[in-house]
Formats: C-alpha cells, structure tokens, sequence
C-alpha cells in the first residue's frame, strides 16, 4: 500500500491503514537509517500524518482533530532543533552549487564546517538523554496504540469535500497574502498551506489517477518553492541576524545577498506556479472533485 485512498477499501479502513504505515515507517526510519536521514524521514511523516488527519477533521470533530494534529505537531516541533540544522547545511550546500564560481574557493567552507559542529553537539546531548532510541519510540508507539480514538466511522468518500475546499481556500488567501505583504511569516504561512493540498493530492491519486498524479506533481513543485524558500529564511535569520562566527564582515555580506538573490527567484517561479494552481474558486474546486469522485469512487 501507499499515502494514498484506496478504492477497495472504504474511508475508515484507509485512513487507519494509511496512519499505521507512516507511524510504522518512522520506526522503521529509526532503526534503519543514518539519524540526520531519519529525522528528515520522520518529519515527512507527521507532516502527511496531519494532513491526513486534516482531510478527515469535519468528520472527526474538532476537538478529536485539534488533539491529533497537536500530538503530532509538538512531536515534530521536538525535532526540529537537529533537522533545521541539517536543512541550513543542505542549503548552503545548494547556495555552493549555484554561486560556487562567482565567491572566492572555501567561501561555504567555514560556514558549513561551523553548522556541521553545531549539528553534532546538539545530536549528542539528544542522544546522552536516550531521544531517539526511547522517548521518541514510545510517542511513536503510543500514537500507533491510538489510532482508534481516529474518529472516522463513515465510509463516504464525500465528507472530506469540505476540508478540501477549505485548505485550498486557505492556499489561494495565502498566496495573495504573501506578495502583498512579503516577508518570511507570510510565506511560511503559504507553504504550510500547499502542503496540505500537496498531500492531500497524493491521497486522492486513485480518483483519477493520470489527473492527480499531474496535479500532485505541479503542486509539489510549488512546495518545492515555497520550502527551499523558507530554508533560505532560516538560513538567513540563523547566519545573519545571530552571533554566527564568520570570518568577516564581508563574507557576512555576501551571503545575505547571496540568499536573498535566490530567494527572489524562488518567490518570482512559486507566484505563477501559485497563480496556475489557484486558478479556480474554492468552490467550483470543490465542487469539480465531488463530481470526480461520484463518477469514478464507488
């Protein structure tokens, strides 16, 4: 099976199967993988795990939604202080590739081997307290004994229609939101808004296949943007506007513009991917997927 509805089974039974197999791959990811690749693994999956639980949330409850999505937000927020790390160091690595042959050899040098320094010291202490071998494991064991308190006993298709059209709804507020007032909140904001109609793509490839794996692959590239953007942003605001040790002032400099020439390009390519994707008004998207789904679901 696969982040995705499957036509065979009815709404509860995928939701349950779906939510098992993402808490049981970042398990697996623990076990098996290099801890910086689990931790980027793991952080995937509960990102896709709420927005799982947000396709479902009118049928849910709110309280039951908000209770979920809660637990597997704060569970990420605990990692976030190693995968941000990791997320500057990726970065800086794709700034090299882009701006390598225009700054002196060595410029990204000094900054990464800081940031790797730091990634390693902030690993360790998690590690002396037992994190990942034994707080993180028990959470994620704890929220896989719990899928039943997933409150989803309907097995019509149709009840996740209105959170669909209100996280697209949101993604179109979003977008313009950010170009009138561009700073690092708003296209935070608007990032956090494609993902979830991303994911939710993803989960409804089975409707229409050949329509939904394009739409899912245009609106990741949006996502795609949107996140390389914001990694710029806390790139930005962990080098610049911090007591990071550079070398001098100069290099300090640089790599501002640097970031924010690429960060201008990302946000010039996401506004029209945004404006194609965002095209429609929420409720004939909507009211487009309802029809999808009552011609080819059943």
């Amino acid at each position: 099976m696969s982040y995705k509805l499957e036509k065979q089974q009815s709404l509860d039974e995928n939701i349950t199967r779906i939510a098992s197999e993402e808490i049981e791959a970042c398990l697996t990811s623990l076990k098996k993988a290099e801890i910086h690749e689990a931790v980027h693994d793991i952080r995937k999956r509960l990102k896709k795990l709420r927005a799982l639980a947000r396709l479902v949330r009118d049928e849910m409850g709110e309280k039951k939604y908000k209770k979920i999505n809660v637990y597997f937000r704060d569970l990420g927020r605990e990692l976030a202080p190693v995968r941000d790390l990791t997320a500057h160091i990726e970065t800086v690595d794709i700034l090299k590739e882009r701006y390598g042959d225009h700054v002196y050899v060595k410029f990204f040098d000094s900054i990464t081997q800081e940031l790797e320094k730091e990634r390693d010291t902030v690993t360790e202490e998690l590690q002396e307290k037992d994190f990942f071998s034994q707080h993180l494991v028990e959470e994620l064991q704890n929220a896989k004994e719990k899928l039943e308190e997933w409150p989803v006993k309907s097995s019509d298709i149709a009840v996740i229609l209105p959170s669909l059209k209100r996280v697209y709804e949101k993604g179109a507020n979003a977008l313009e939101e950010a170009y009138a007032n561009p700073n690092p909140e708003t296209f935070h904001e608007w990032r956090k808004r494609a993902k979830y109609l991303w994911h939710h793509s993803e989960l409804l490839q089975d409707v229409w296949p050949e329509l939904f794996k394009t739409l899912e692959a245009e609106i990741h590239l949006l996502a795609d943007y949107l996140g390389d953007d914001h990694d710029l942003m806390l790139l930005d605001e962990k080098l610049v506007n911090s007591d990071f040790n550079f070398k001098d002032d100069k290099q300090k400099e640089m790599i501002h513009a640097l970031i924010k020439e690429y960060s201008d390009h990302l946000r010039t390519n996401a506004e029209l991917q945004g404006a194609l994707i965002y095209a429609e008004k929420p409720k004939a998207f909507k009211n487009r997927i309802k029809k999808y789904l009552k011609i080819n679901w059943n």
